[in-house]
């Protein structure tokens, strides 16, 4: 039964269910939008108190800033978890860096809430209605196809990976992102790494001691030392961390001793 529709948002109440269901007409335009069509949506869960949610964000595309996040943690979610609310579902949007970035709220903020999220809405019914949790098989196979080039330019890649883990499908492209942001932001410093240089990271980036280094290197441990300065110096590191990140952001892992 449909208890609510404007330009942008549609809730259904299944009764049956015991569920909420919201369709996305079209994505708001603004933060502000979205807080007024959520303000509504609270409003009426207060009032109906179901313990299950359903959101279809396909159509969903709006960039929701932090101070929006925080927001809706207070003024939405907290609210629909003292009102009943137990499971939450989202079907993901074809905009799926806006989608990863609603994934990032819940996890980063520790939110009250602890959604799923499905690639479609039969997965996601599926689970709102089980008692158990599902269980994701990561073994299957993942296939990357090239699909040629759009009118634009640029290149096509579609990635088949099973629907039900669909979250870390998405996670894995926010890795790609962010280590595509580091090359960006880095590369002119790694360049300055003589070969030496590389094969100390490398070496260091699996634990092993100075003297260990050293000996795995063959130079002294007064040379390696002056090789770990220089490479603090040029690349601005401080931790075993950071050294990891470089090596494994640049494939460090194939240079030559």
């Amino acid at each position: 039964m449909k208890i609510y529709e404007s330009d942008f948002l549609e809730i259904r109440i299944e009764k049956e269910n015991d569920c909420f269901v919201q369709f996305w007409k079209q994505s708001p335009d603004s933060n502000t939008v979205l807080k007024e069509e959520l303000s509504k949506y609270c409003e009426l869960y207060k009032k109906f108190k179901p313990s299950k949610t359903l959101w279809l964000q396909e159509r969903f595309r709006l960039p929701v800033d932090q101070e929006t996040h925080a927001w809706i943690e207070e003024y939405v979610n907290i609210p629909c978890v003292e009102n009943g609310c137990q499971k939450v579902a989202f079907v993901v949007g074809t905009d799926v860096l806006v989608h990863l970035s609603i994934m990032s709220h819940f996890e980063k903020m520790k939110s009250v809430i602890s959604p799923l999220h499905f690639a479609s809405e039969k997965e996601a019914r599926q689970w709102l209605e089980e008692t158990k949790s599902q269980e994701i098989n990561p073994n299957k196979d993942v296939t990357i196809l090239f699909e040629g080039v759009d009118e634009e330019g640029n290149s096509i890649i579609k990635i088949k990976r099973p629907s039900s883990d669909i979250s870390n499908t998405i996670r894995s492209f926010a890795n790609l992102i962010e280590e595509n942001e580091f090359l960006k932001k880095n590369i002119s410093k790694f360049t300055t790494l003589t070969k030496r240089e590389k094969q100390v990271m490398v070496s260091i980036s699996k634990g092993l001691k100075q003297q260990e280094v050293a000996d795995e290197l063959f130079i002294s441990i007064g040379t390696l030392r002056t090789h770990w300065k220089n490479i603090k110096s040029k690349l601005e590191i401080k931790s075993l961390a950071d050294v990891i990140k470089y090596v494994n952001a640049f494939d460090l892992n194939g240079v030559e001793k």
